[in-house]
């Protein structure tokens, strides 16, 4: 349960996320970490992975799976769309092993890759989204170049439609005021259980680096999981 949104412009991306990731027990929630890390920077390379939906893959935390991704990539040499692919290569396995055990419709999983490639002017972001309908796992590419926003996540419900001309030709500042507002939309949408919650962190991506605008919550400072609280949030 999330909602992800990036601002992709010709010379830089935003791209924020919210901090609520839930565990589910036939079917229900039965816990929520509201200080989950979905969005991973590339170290040294001014590209940003971005998860959305089902986050347990081969009983390892995020960080760790995608760390091991890293280890592997040789990142300068690569462009987003071959990054995606390769991140799509490497963690089909992974994701088929854990949809077919959930086997319940609604979970699904998603990587986002976005920033800058090797060589590549402008940025980029290539989403990839499995889904699992027995006995069919399909996973759809989308691809989106500037300018474009894009939103991810069951949270996007909860939202007004983004308009890319509200963003256009305007300063970061503006840019990430623009994705507060959205958040902050869907932060108090009334309902039963709100999807989306938790540390909102952000980045922004150039052509030379990532950056942290609003960083992740430090392991050390988060609360423990909690279970769901019922009524409007």
């Amino acid at each position: 349960m999330t909602l992800m949104l990036a601002s992709i412009r010709p010379s830089d991306v935003v791209i924020t996320a919210d901090g609520r990731s839930t565990t589910r027990t036939n079917g229900r929630v039965a816990g929520v970490d509201d200080h989950f890390q979905k969005l991973y920077p590339i170290p040294d390379h001014p590209v940003v992975i971005g998860n959305l939906g089902e986050n347990d893959l081969d009983g390892k935390p995020l960080g760790e799976f995608l760390g091991e991704f890293f280890g592997q990539l040789n990142t300068g040499n690569h462009t987003i769309e071959q990054i995606a692919d390769e991140l799509r290569k490497f963690a089909h396995p992974a994701i088929r092993r854990r949809l077919k055990s959930v086997k319940a419709p609604e979970v699904r999983c998603g990587f986002w890759v976005a920033g800058f490639g090797s060589k590549e002017e402008h940025p980029r972001l290539v989403e990839n989204f499995w889904k699992w309908k027995d006995p069919v796992l399909s996973c759809d590419e989308h691809q989106y170049v500037p300018i474009s926003i894009v939103e991810g996540g069951d949270g996007q419900k909860q939202i007004h439609p983004a308009d890319w001309h509200v963003e256009k030709d305007k300063s970061v500042e503006q840019v990430r005021e623009y994705h507060k507002t959205m958040m902050d939309e869907a932060l108090k949408a009334r309902m039963e259980f709100n999807p989306v919650g938790g540390h909102v962190h952000e980045l922004v991506i150039t052509r030379s680096q990532w950056q942290w605008t609003q960083p992740p919550m430090p392991k050390e400072l988060a609360a423990p999981s909690t279970r769901p609280t019922s009524g409007p949030t």
